[in-house]
């Protein structure tokens, strides 16, 4: 009855330092998640206010780099908390 109880200490307080790594871990990698998130979401937010006006599309040399870099934001934001 001693070794049994002896056992069973040793596996919950095993199991307890496990499960509390990995929550830690957990919740490091839901806020490197919020963070890029943000990231993503500013960057969107600076890129539709620097084409307001619609100029870089427009332009023929300019235009086609910045519908790539367009096209590279909209698969970011797939990426978002939403």
């Amino acid at each position: 009855m001693i070794t049994l109880s002896i056992i069973l200490t040793v596996v919950i307080t095993t199991s307890f330092f496990v499960v509390r790594n990995l929550i830690q871990k957990n919740e490091k990698l839901e806020d490197f998640i919020s963070k890029q998130s943000e990231a993503i979401n500013a960057c969107d937010t600076r890129l539709k206010q620097l084409d307001q006006k619609g100029s870089f599309v427009a332009d023929d040399e300019i235009g086609f780099f910045f519908k790539e870099v367009e096209k590279i934001q909209e698969a970011l934001n797939e990426f978002t908390l939403k």
